[in-house]
């Protein structure tokens, strides 16, 4: 599934959060913050985050 940037930012937005509030990391980084973490993560397509589209 193909995200629009407006989504992508919203997630890396929430999992930044998530991470910097201690939650555990899905992927091997050695990148220190949490921005950089999450942006890697919806990079990798680990994040444990979903969007929902409505249907058309």
């Amino acid at each position: 599934m193909k995200l629009t940037k407006f989504e992508t930012a919203r997630l890396v937005g929430a999992r930044s959060l998530q991470i910097s509030d201690g939650a555990p990391l899905t992927v091997e980084s050695d990148k220190s913050s949490s921005l950089n973490l999450a942006e890697e993560e919806v990079k990798q397509g680990k994040i444990p985050l979903c969007v929902k589209k409505p249907l058309k």
